[in-house]
Formats: C-alpha cells, sequence, structure tokens
C-alpha cells in the first residue's frame, strides 16, 4: 500500500487512463474489505477469548457486539479515505465532494463508536455494587447528547468549510431560541444531575406523588422523565424536572432501617376508664407480665392496658422496638379517647404489613374486655330501636 499512495501521489497518476483509476479503486476496495473480515474474523474473537478468560467482566462489555460492529468500519473507512481521495486528485470538484464525504462517514462511524462505549459503561456501572442503585442512565444520554451535538457541529464545519468556532458563534446569537425549544430537556438535565448527586432517588425506590398520581415502584430514571409502576400495575411517567421542583415522599429508608411505621388507634368508650383497687390493680400488673413499671398512686385501668400493650406488641417477633415503640393516648374527641400505638415492624412488604398491623389492632380491641374497658362505637339504627322497646 505504501507502494501504491507513492504511485498515486506521483506523476504516474496523471498518466493512469479511467480503466486504470477504477482497477485501483477496486484494489483499495477489496483491501478494505480484506481488512474488515480480518477484524471481525480473527482479531476481534481473538480479543473475546482472551477477556472471557480473565476474572473480571468489564473488559466483556467493552467488546459488546454494537463496539465490535462501529470499530470494524472505522478502520477499513480511514483506509479508503487514505487512498480513494487521490485518484480524483486531476478533478478538483470531484475530490472535494469525495473528500468531505468520507470525513462525514468517518465522523458519523466515530460518533456511533463513542455512543457505544458509553452504553458499555452503563452496563458496567449497572453490575457495580456501589453505582448499580444509582440513576445514572439520565448522565449518561446527557453525555451521548453531548457527542452527538460536538459532532453535528464538527459535520456542519465539514460540510461548509467554516471554523467550528464560527459555527458556536451562530449557535450563541440563536441560544434564546433553543434554550425555549429545549426547556424542558435542559431543566431534566440539571434536575438528573441534582438526583444522582444527592441521591434523591434510585430505581427500584417507593415514592408518592399525589400530584403526578404515582405511588408505587420506580423502574426507570432517564434524562426527560422517571417511570413509576404503581400497585395498581399502572405506569406513571414524571418529568425529571418535577421530582425536584415539587416534593415527593420516598418510602427507601424504610427498607434502609428495615423498619415500617404502624400508626393505628384505639378509640376507648371514656365511661369504662375507672380507678383500680388493690385486688384489680394486682390482678391487672400480672397480666402486664414482669416488666409492669411502677404503679402511679392512683392507677388505672387504662394504664395497665397500655402498658400490657406494649409489652405484648414487644414481645412480637415481627417488632422493630427502634426507632420507637410506645402506646399513648390522643386528645379525647366526639369519638371517645384515641389510644395510639405507635411502633415499627421488620415486614415491610405490603402485604405482611398489613397482615401484621390487622392482627396488632385486632388483638388490641379484644384485650379492652381484660381490663374492664370498652370500644367507643356509635348508635347505630338497632340501637335506637332497643331504646324505643
Amino acid at each position: 500500500m505504501d507502494f501504491l499512495q507513492q504511485y498515486l501521489s506521483g506523476n504516474g497518476l496523471s498518466q493512469l487512463s479511467t480503466t486504470d483509476k477504477w482497477i485501483v479503486a477496486m484494489v483499495v476496495v477489496a483491501v478494505c474489505v480484506a481488512v474488515f473480515f480480518l477484524l471481525n474474523k480473527v482479531v476481534f474473537p481473538i480479543l473475546k477469548r482472551f477477556t472471557q478468560r480473565t476474572a473480571v467482566t468489564w473488559d466483556d462489555h467493552l467488546l459488546s457486539a454494537r463496539v465490535i460492529k462501529h470499530a470494524s468500519y472505522l478502520l477499513p473507512v480511514l483506509l479508503a479515505y487514505v487512498y480513494v481521495p487521490m485518484l480524483f486528485s486531476d478533478n478538483p470538484f470531484t475530490l472535494s465532494i469525495v473528500d468531505k464525504a468520507f470525513m462525514l462517514l468517518i465522523l458519523v462511524i466515530t460518533i456511533n463508536l463513542i455512543c457505544a462505549f458509553i452504553s458499555t459503561f452503563h452496563v458496567i456501572s449497572s453490575e457495580s455494587e456501589s453505582l448499580r442503585n444509582r440513576p445514572l442512565k439520565g448522565i449518561y444520554q446527557m453525555i451521548k447528547i453531548v457527542v452527538v451535538c460536538i459532532g453535528v457541529i464538527l459535520g456542519v464545519s465539514i460540510l461548509f468549510n467554516k471554523e467550528p468556532g464560527v459555527i458556536l458563534t451562530g449557535i450563541g446569537a440563536s441560544a434564546a431560541v433553543l434554550m425555549l425549544v429545549f426547556q424542558d430537556t435542559i431543566m431534566s438535565l440539571v434536575a438528573g444531575v441534582q438526583i444522582n448527586a444527592y441521591d434523591i432517588l434510585r430505581p427500584g425506590d417507593w415514592i408518592v406523588m399525589e400530584k403526578n398520581g404515582a405511588n408505587g415502584i420506580v423502574t426507570e430514571v432517564t434524562l426527560n422523565f422517571v417511570k413509576v409502576r404503581n400497585w395498581d400495575n399502572t405506569t406513571i411517567t414524571i418529568p425529571t424536572y418535577s421530582l425536584v421542583r415539587d416534593s415527593f415522599q420516598n418510602w427507601r429508608g424504610m427498607w434502609d432501617e428495615n423498619g415500617r411505621r404502624m400508626n393505628e388507634k384505639v378509640f376507648v368508650d371514656i365511661s369504662t376508664i375507672r380507678t383500680c383497687t388493690p385486688e384489680m390493680a394486682s390482678q391487672y400488673a400480672a397480666m402486664v407480665g414482669d416488666n409492669c413499671p411502677p404503679q402511679p398512686q392512683e392507677v388505672t385501668n387504662l394504664w395497665f392496658y397500655r402498658y400490657y400493650m406494649e409489652e405484648l406488641i414487644r414481645r412480637h417477633p415481627l417488632t422493630n422496638p427502634n426507632p420507637h415503640l410506645m402506646v399513648r393516648q390522643q386528645p379525647v374527641g366526639a369519638y371517645g379517647l384515641p389510644v395510639e400505638i405507635y411502633c415499627f415492624t421488620t415486614c415491610t412488604a405490603w402485604m405482611s404489613f398489613e397482615h401484621y398491623k390487622a392482627e396488632i389492632v385486632e388483638t388490641a380491641y379484644a384485650s379492652l374486655q381484660q381490663f374492664g374497658l370498652k370500644a367507643y362505637q356509635a348508635p347505630s339504627g338497632a340501637d335506637i330501636n332497643n331504646l324505643k322497646h
């Protein structure tokens, strides 16, 4: 090929006939095709077998099918770009067209190859223990957009024989129009960086955003939107910038701390609360158990009931005693005295949590009678009829 280049660049070029030029062109094409098949059938398979034997997996992804596809195009096109335009050196107009065509083709292949590498880095990061839960897809999409924008600027400069700086100056003059057209994309881009930097959201998080009707698991975080699969199996797409501009509830901490809060109320009929006699106090203290705290001078049946429920919840195998576990009173209302059960459970899954909550609340109501208490219940139609008789 060096001899061919010297021959074509010398005086011999002007002596070549049209037939000879076509023969030289076919030789160059044949060499490029041979290089293409050599890369695909020999070089890359050997490299893949070598990477498969290594202990790490990132090198396997670097030689993915998409990377190999674009890399195998690049070298033959570069060879053709070096030799084919020389055949048209006696015709400046044709030479200019062929030269620009090859440069644009090389630019497109290079951009595709870089984007393929970026996609590969996304796959590698998704397999990393420290990065797999990070919403990096939007960041990689942003990098791809930057690469494509640079490629477009270079392509325009090649096509019109302008310096890239001149193209950038023209773009700067229309920046206001571009910001108006791509306003949502720019806002989502900034929001995606903030979400990743402050670790606000990850794929797999359970979020609640009532404004957008989202209550479910985040399945995908992209540059422009966040996809949420609700518990009713519907899918909600939320603009990424909305998650930074508006507030939402993230339940990730519940899973990280292995504790989901239960906050339920038992409404006690006030008329059944009474001061205990020594015999009643002794009986109720035995029901509470050895962990019964020192009794006040005037103790009520509701006092024993609260500590009984606390001890019962604490002994439950699914109860997480941290950070808080208590049974407390709330202000009296029209529905009696609310006794609030406030605790955390280790079962964070929806179904398991609901069963745990139902078990605790049912036991709380059923245990009222043991302490001489009754639950408040508004009179029904049957109660009113009984009063008439």
